[in-house]
């Protein structure tokens, strides 16, 4: 399993909007969905019942780089 580093400002936006590391971990360990984001990165979606929380992620050999996280709305995810 690859290393799990937060960014400063990943950690910010943690605080910010209420989510737990293990929330993130959990995300990137058993995603639900893995769809490609912008600028070499992916994003990571887990399913937390009434929304997505999604992880912008730049991977790197030996680790994930968590850029942000937030929650989205799981009306917003196209079928």
């Amino acid at each position: 399993m690859k290393r799990i580093v937060f960014t400063k400002h990943a950690e910010e936006m943690l605080t910010a909007r209420s989510i737990n590391r293990e929330m993130v971990m959990s995300c990137l360990t058993q995603p639900t969905q893995v769809v490609h984001a912008r600028e070499n990165k992916r994003a990571y979606l887990k399913d937390f019942d009434n929304n997505y929380l999604k992880a912008i992620v730049a991977e790197e050999k030996d680790a994930f780089i968590v850029v942000t996280a937030y929650w989205f709305a799981k009306n917003r995810i196209k079928q």
